[in-house]
């Protein structure tokens, strides 16, 4: 009889699967695996608080965005079984310790989630199932377009990871802005020299951005996210963030209509009057799921082509190489070096950031205004990030963990993925040149061309910044071909000048660093 129920049902000797599947705060694309193929005994489990809530003082309005998100999520869900985890002020278990409690409670023996975004949490929820004997399933994460595989692939057998070549990789694979012959519209796969007007350029008037009413469970959020982090940084006076997927997608209509055509033109200028400029302002909705990557080029081809024109090429491919070239450039750098991305620091830079760099006092205008609006509106955009804020932060010493956790705490769209290449690769240089081939760093000649800012006596400080760290570092700028004509030009500088504004560059890092 035994023999006969093994053979004729060897479900019966299976193990039986009890699932519990996670949605992270960061998890809330549409196209979500873990939201389908759901069965009744399946758990879903909502959780908020991420842990670097907690570990970071994360700035208010992503804390807003993310929590408002996920609750609006799970108010459209019909299953039975849910367990929704909110950010709490008494209760402060780490993912861990909560899963632990809830298997107790439940007896799971698989855990079922998208690939998290964060590596950190990835390598915490491989140890628990390992040490507590549950079955892992990970699913893709579908808050990108390539594959898992596909930057693996593709650097295989690449001794350099440059952005450019992936992205065209991406766009053959992908078949996006590509014409039947399989070659770039346009015949260029990369319009950036026409992207980098300066702002006196600008002759037409920016829209106004559209004001967004927060609905009853952004509101409950707020109050949520001022009693359980009172801490955190920023404000939520001017919260203006689209918090479900119907808001992101209303917003991405309204970039591609009143916005786009003059996106690429203006891509780099600095505006010391508008914070926004012609930006989509998407990367927080790309970057938790409320908005589709593929979804967001779709539109824009559409407009493109329905535009007669209108809509300039090199804001369509701009825009694209956005989304396809550097947001999934950055995630396969990511993975590929984590985890000890984090423990670059190639210039040996010790000094720590004082809170002239949270409240904008530094006395350099153009940083100070960055600095401000990064408060008022966790954003500034990525010249603001990478040309002013990130390159006086290494030109005046900073340790690059100091920037990391600056940046991860200052901005709406900031995650681990995203800033971790963005800060020890682009933003200080610490990785060596990992995807970049030389320091992403600048006097203030290049500051004043893209902005309205005036001359002023904050050129001398920026600029002895600048020659002292080029001076400091000789060798390394000597050595590469496209960095020695800079030392050349530092040999040349009249002394008397040379000894003033390293004088005030060095009075900069006393002043504002610890």
């Amino acid at each position: 009889l035994c023999l006969y129920k093994i053979t004729l049902y060897p479900f019966l000797i299976k193990k039986i699967m009890k699932r519990l599947k996670i949605i992270f705060a960061d998890q809330l694309s549409k196209n979500n695996p873990v939201l389908s193929d759901i069965n009744s005994q399946d758990y879903l489990l909502f959780y908020e608080p991420l842990d670097t809530f907690y570990d970071i003082k994360h700035h208010k309005q992503k804390i807003v965005l993310l929590v408002s998100a996920i609750r609006s999520l799970v108010k459209d869900q019909t299953h039975n079984n849910i367990l929704h985890h909110k950010i709490s002020k008494s209760n402060k278990l780490n993912l861990s310790a909560y899963l632990k409690k809830i298997i107790k409670e439940h007896n799971f023996n698989q855990i079922v989630v998208s690939k998290p975004s964060d590596f950190q949490v990835y390598k915490d929820l491989m140890f628990f199932c390992q040490s507590n004997d549950i079955d892992l399933e990970v699913l893709e994460d579908k808050k990108f377009i390539s594959d898992e595989d596909d930057f693996t692939d593709w650097a295989a057998d690449k001794k350099t990871r440059i952005q450019e070549y992936y992205y065209r990789w991406l766009r053959k694979k992908y078949k996006i802005f590509m014409n039947t012959e399989n070659k770039p519209i346009g015949e260029k796969w990369n319009f950036d020299k026409d992207n980098r007007k300066g702002i006196s350029q600008l002759k037409t008037d920016i829209p106004d951005r559209k004001k967004l009413k927060p609905n009853k469970i952004t509101f409950e959020t707020m109050v949520d996210v001022e009693e359980c982090f009172p801490k955190s940084l920023g404000t939520l006076e001017n919260f203006n963030w689209a918090t479900n997927h119907k808001e992101a997608e209303n917003l991405l209509d309204d970039f591609l209509e009143r916005y786009f055509h003059s996106y690429g033109p203006f891509q780099d200028a600095i505006n010391k009057n508008n914070t926004f400029m012609f930006h989509s302002l998407l990367s927080p909705y790309l970057n938790c799921g409320l908005l589709d990557p593929q979804l967001c080029i779709d539109k824009a081809l559409l407009k493109y082509d329905n535009s007669n024109g209108d809509i300039p090429i090199n804001s369509v491919e701009g825009f694209i190489r956005q989304i396809l070239g550097w947001r999934e450039f950055i995630k396969g750098v990511y993975w590929e070096n984590m985890p000890q991305y984090k423990t670059h620091n190639y210039w040996s830079h010790k000094k720590k950031l004082n809170e002239n760099w949270y409240n904008g006092s530094t006395g350099i205008p153009p940083l100070d205004d960055a600095i401000v609006e990064s408060n008022d509106f966790a954003y500034s955009h990525h010249i603001n990030r990478l040309m002013i804020i990130a390159n006086l932060m290494n030109l005046t010493g900073i340790n690059p963990n100091e920037m990391y956790r600056w940046f991860m705490e200052m901005y709406i769209d900031s995650y681990d993925w995203v800033m971790v290449p963005n800060v020890y690769g682009m933003g200080s240089y610490a990785d060596g040149g990992i995807f970049s081939t030389k320091p992403y760093i600048c006097g203030s000649s290049y500051m004043l061309r893209m902005s309205n800012y005036k001359k002023g006596e904050w050129c001398d400080v920026v600029d002895g910044l600048y020659w002292r760290f080029i001076e400091n570092n000789i060798k390394f700028f000597e050595s590469n071909p496209r960095l020695a004509v800079m030392t050349r030009t530092l040999s040349k500088m009249n002394k008397d000048r040379k000894k003033m504004i390293f004088k005030k560059a060095e009075n900069f890092i006393e002043t504002n660093t610890v």
